[in-house]
């Protein structure tokens, strides 16, 4: 509804300004936590994303903006509205791409939807696609969190500043005037809070990541292989399938440490797992299981064909040159102990040691069976 611009509209619009604020923050809210939180829980911002992750981010953020259009505060014949804020979350977190859809979205239900067909509507679905294209190159750039941010808001306001005062023209002052606060307010609380939310899903996946996987090789952990462990006997048995274990140790890693320190132990280690995960099958779970031991799950694998796959693990552990943290080169070698359920019994975990401390007492650099003397 129109109304005169006077002393009671005044007051009549700041309680209505500070209830549509309440309910665009509300819904920005909502939407973050939910995209962050359940949409999106397994992206980050910052990583490569897909051309459909960038049409999906772009669909959402559109339905965002349409919702944000429903609440608005009406002056002197335009509206105010938090939709450039979809747009600079698009372009957050999708680039150009993403931006271009929810502009496109929030320019069609503004023609179609909001209000009747005019030259200024279609003036302002323009400068909606245009800012869209803007917004999503600078945040393709290599800039700061900030900085995006602070070009978003100047940008937002001044294009649509600049369609109050070319629709509006000396009537668009205060228009301009409260949309500047509004979109200032509402772009500094949605950047704090899109920060924080990326800031707690990091810290929460750096908590969850150290709970299963070794820091230092990125490797299953002693737990994570505990749990593999227990579920594929557990599916070996109801299937009778065979399950082979193979626990790989470093052979003498102490003169490692003690000749080139530990630094340089860590950095072999971060290696050795990598060929270990290299050499082994795709579907092989590798885990490092102490301090210069590793273990691998081998599902539905004969014990004679876990035996060739140790001798491979072992040649190529003998033939790779080990870089230290100074550039010089050693070489390791490992001794590897092989049990299988059900050739043998369900300790295999014991019956896997016992092979391993056989390869170390009968010389190292060797692979060893449980099930021969």
């Amino acid at each position: 509804m129109l109304r005169l611009w006077g002393v009671d509209s005044m007051n009549d619009l700041s309680f209505e300004t500070l209830q549509d604020l309440i309910a665009n923050f509300s819904i920005v809210t909502a939407y973050l936590f939910l995209a962050s939180q359940v949409i999106y829980k397994d992206w980050n911002l910052g990583t490569p994303t897909t051309l459909y992750t960038k049409l999906h981010i772009g669909v959402l953020t559109g339905i965002l903006g349409i919702i944000l259009m429903e609440f608005t505060v009406k002056l002197n014949g335009t509206i105010l509205d938090f939709r450039n804020l979809a747009i600079t979350i698009a372009a957050l977190f999708g680039g150009v791409y993403s931006a271009l859809v929810t502009g496109i979205i929030i320019s069609l239900m503004r023609l179609l939807a909001f209000g009747t067909l005019s030259p200024a509507t279609i003036f302002a679905a323009f400068n909606t696609l245009i800012i869209s294209i803007i917004l999503g190159w600078i945040c393709t750039r290599n800039l700061s969190y900030w900085k995006k941010w602070a070009y978003a808001l100047f940008l937002n306001n001044l294009f649509t500043i600049i369609i109050f005062h070319i629709n509006l023209g000396s009537k668009g002052t205060i228009p301009s005037f409260i949309y500047l606060i509004m979109m200032t307010l509402g772009g500094i609380f949605t950047a704090y809070l899109t920060q924080f939310l990326i800031k707690a899903k990091t810290h929460f996946q750096m908590i969850e990541k150290a709970a299963t996987f070794d820091f230092l090789t990125e490797l299953n952990n002693h737990r994570t292989f505990d749990e593999a462990f227990n579920s594929l006997l557990l599916e070996a048995k109801d299937k009778n399938e065979a399950l082979t274990l193979m626990i790989i140790d470093i052979d003498h890693f102490k003169k490692v440490n003690d000749t080139y320190g530990h630094p340089n132990g860590d950095t072999v280690l971060k290696q050795l797992g990598k060929l270990l995960k290299d050499a082994s099958r795709s579907f092989d779970i590798v885990s490092r299981i102490g301090g210069e031991e590793f273990a691998i799950l081998l599902y539905d694998c004969p014990h004679k064909h876990a035996l060739i796959i140790g001798e491979r693990i072992r040649m190529a552990v003998r033939n790779q040159e080990f870089m230290l943290n100074e550039g010089k080169v050693i070489q390791i070698t490992v001794s590897v102990g092989v049990a299988t359920y059900p050739d043998t019994n369900e300790n295999i975990k014991g019956e896997a040691d016992k092979a391993l401390y056989k390869a170390k007492s009968c010389g190292r650099n060797l692979v060893c069976s449980n099930q021969f003397t």
